[in-house]
């Protein structure tokens, strides 16, 4: 800034360019408020803990845990032997220690291989439906030495 002779400023703001500064302010702020709400949304919704989160911990066994279903011969994650997949294996894999423990029962759909099977925990009870249904799941199938596309719909009861 300069002073002239008489020690004012010489070099004066234009009236149009003070507009343009408070307009510039006010959309900055606004878009710093929609920004923070957005960012807020999301964040929060990481960090809610989802119900049934022993059920959903149970459910990860059955396609993670080699002593389940899972095809482990050549250390490959989300596969499930056909063969493997029966209520003997279910229920040696999954233990009911009491009454109050979830009942599961699963699908295993793979068109090309041939193979729709289900398989019930000893507490399913058939005359009542499910409580909940979990999405389809596409997993792999290995069925006669080959790997094919399925699906595994998991229907449970008993939910706390």
């Amino acid at each position: 800034m300069k002073f002239g002779k008489r020690g004012t400023a010489s070099e004066m703001w234009a009236p149009g360019k003070i507009i343009f500064w408070i307009i510039f302010d006010i959309m900055l702020g606004l878009t710093a408020v929609f920004f923070i709400i957005i960012v807020s949304k999301f964040g929060s919704g990481q960090a809610t803990i989802q119900k049934n989160v022993e059920s959903l911990n149970l459910m990860q066994r059955f396609f993670k845990s080699p002593g389940c279903f899972v095809y482990d011969k050549e250390n490959l994650m989300r596969v499930i032997d056909a063969d493997k997949f029966n209520e003997q294996q279910l229920n040696n894999c999954y233990i009911i220690n009491n009454n109050g423990m979830p009942a599961f029962k699963l699908n295993l759909k793979s068109e090309k291989a041939g193979v729709d099977k289900t398989a019930k925990t000893s507490n399913w009870n058939d005359n009542i439906g499910y409580e909940e249904r979990k999405a389809p799941q596409n997993m792999l199938v290995y069925s006669n030495g080959k790997l094919y596309n399925g699906e595994l719909i998991i229907e449970m009861q008993n939910i706390r």
